[in-house]
């Protein structure tokens, strides 16, 4: 028993030390995916930016945790009225990460966000509307999702693309939003980005 808690106490001190840090930022391009399909439905352009934690198991499985803050939503049209709806998100990935060939890897892993902002924007033919909230009764205030991805590291700077897709509804049930029906709304984001690391 006393050699199972110093091997414990000897790789979780090798893992401690082994672990990095650093920053990381990049595109969201973002729609919905519903339980029936739009006809003119459009990615919206967003952006990512937050901090994560590389920790290695071994030499080629590790886990990165992060903190990100995540703009996103959708753009939807029809022959009289263009809108926009932006989700802006605090989302922790938690991803695991396998690193086949030195420097290059693949991940995959579950996010888990919240809901701090959105915003809804209406143009009907020259008139603009705008409206932003905070706290929208509308939408659920978390968001389940996995991802998967790839990345290659050169040095501290890795190039990394990784793909989110929603589990839940972002819509809250028997809520009037744009949708304008009850079927499910759930996320959907590639991001493709830079991290630094320290």
């Amino acid at each position: 028993m006393k050699k199972i808690f110093q091997t414990l106490a000897i790789t979780s001190t090798s893992l401690l030390f082994a672990q990095s840090f650093g920053v990381k930022g990049g595109a969201n391009i973002a729609t919905v995916s519903k339980e029936k399909s739009w006809d003119d439905t459009n990615a919206k352009l967003g952006y990512y930016v937050g901090v994560y934690m590389h920790a290695p198991v071994n030499s080629i499985f590790s886990i990165q945790p992060e903190v990100l803050y995540n703009s996103i939503g959708v753009k939807y049209e029809n022959t009289k009225t263009s809108h926009t709806l932006g989700l802006d998100y605090v989302s922790v990935p938690i991803m695991f990460q396998f690193e086949p060939f030195p420097k290059l890897y693949v991940e995959a892993g579950p996010q888990f966000s919240f809901l701090v902002g959105n915003s809804d924007r209406n143009q009907t033919d020259d008139v603009v509307t705008i409206k932003k909230y905070r706290n929208n009764s509308s939408y659920n205030s978390f968001d389940l999702s996995g991802g998967v991805g790839v990345g290659f590291r050169i040095n501290n700077i890795t190039l990394g693309a990784r793909y989110m897709m929603g589990f839940t509804d972002i819509k809250k049930s028997g809520a009037t939003t744009w949708s304008n029906d009850d079927k499910q709304l759930r996320n959907n984001a590639l991001q493709i980005g830079l991290q630094y690391g320290f």
